[in-house]
């Protein structure tokens, strides 16, 4: 069974994806993070091809101010790490050089909740240096305007904490009909044959922290 790490605030986001199959594994409430992103995923975990880190596993110790609450949040796309090498935490950074595996610095902290990977080569995001970054290492990125997506406690949330790929689907926490950029959305996920999924359309879109797939419950 698809296994999907998120966070349980929103019901209804769990209920869908349950009814589609995906077995929810809830994040844990992490007492030092902000209230709102304490049960992030993109704030406790990240993926690298199989190997998946924990905050458990972070050498440096997790604090509410940045950039000590970033340790995980970098942005794994296409063989190669993206975010702010001064934040990562050391045992990424040591896996990475192991696996050979290039880490590419970025000025943007939050570089995992700040892009939505559509597939290996293609990616929405509002942060220009992100794109910049993206796009000299040769994948296609569709640079939205910021803002209109919930993060509650914040103005506006990320696009990457707003949803997550699988299986050519972009799967959306809430209505992205309503986000302004939404039909140059559409028309780049058709470019790449991806279909989008609305998960609780009478919801805004949200930043919930995203979601991380694995194969299995660990």
């Amino acid at each position: 069974m698809r296994s999907l790490i998120m966070s349980d605030m929103y019901p209804g986001f769990c209920r869908e994806l349950s009814e589609k199959g995906y077995h929810i594994i809830p994040t844990e409430t992490v007492d030092s993070f902000h209230l709102p992103e304490q049960r992030h995923a993109d704030m406790q975990f990240l993926k690298i091809d199989g190997r998946l880190f924990k905050l458990s596993d972070c050498e440096k110790t997790v604090m509410r101010k940045y950039p000590n609450n970033v340790l995980l949040n970098c942005l794994y796309h296409n063989h190669r790490l993206y975010g702010n090498v001064k934040a990562i935490d050391s045992v990424v950074i040591r896996y990475c050089k192991e696996q050979n595996i290039p880490v590419e610095n970025v000025n943007q902290g939050y570089s995992r909740c700040s892009v939505l990977p559509v597939n290996d080569n293609a990616v929405i995001t509002a942060d220009r240096s992100l794109q910049k970054a993206l796009v000299k290492n040769g994948a296609e990125v569709l640079l939205i305007q910021p803002g209109d997506i919930r993060l509650d406690g914040y103005p506006y949330g990320f696009i990457g904490g707003a949803g997550f790929t699988d299986n050519n689907t972009v799967f959306f926490f809430g209505n992205v009909r309503k986000h302004p950029d939404y039909e140059k959305i559409k028309v780049f996920c058709n470019r790449y044959d991806s279909k989008i999924e609305i998960l609780c359309p009478y919801e805004p879109l949200t930043d919930i922290g995203g979601a991380v797939l694995i194969n299995s419950p660990f």
